[in-house]
Formats: C-alpha cells, sequence, structure tokens
C-alpha cells in the first residue's frame, strides 16, 4: 500500500470519526505499523501523550487493538 492513498484514507476516518489534528497524525503513523517510540520521536511528544492519544484514538474509532484499527482502515479501501 503506498503511503498517499494509506493518508486519505486515514484522513477521511479522522474526519468521519473526530479526530483531532494531533490524534490524526498518530493514528496516521499508527496506521503504518510504526511503534509508540517511533511516533514519540516524530511528533515529539511523551510515552505518556502517544498512549493517551491512541486511547482516545481507539476509543473515538470503537477498536480495540492495531489489528481492529488495520481492519478498519483496510475495509475502506
Amino acid at each position: 500500500v503506498s503511503a498517499r492513498p494509506l493518508d486519505s484514507v486515514c484522513r477521511k476516518i479522522a474526519h468521519e470519526y473526530g479526530l483531532s489534528p494531533r490524534e490524526t497524525k498518530v493514528f496516521q503513523l499508527l496506521a503504518q505499523g510504526r511503534s509508540r517510540t517511533y511516533i514519540q520521536s516524530e511528533l515529539f511528544l511523551s510515552d505518556g501523550t502517544v498512549k493517551t492519544h491512541t486511547r482516545h484514538i481507539y476509543r473515538k474509532l470503537g477498536v480495540h487493538s492495531k489489528q481492529d484499527l488495520i481492519s478498519l482502515i483496510q475495509s475502506r479501501y
């Protein structure tokens, strides 16, 4: 999956589910399979902040794991 279609799908999902701009950035990186450590470094966030954003994203999207998140994204292709 190339990055452009993935980013486009992620932005649509983020808008539909009311993710904040920062949550959207974290969501896009999670969708790419990035780790919390990578996200911390890339977005200059603490581990706790990444955990909080991830928890909020999962709650808003109604998913419970990274696999659920990926399945939601793949269902939009």
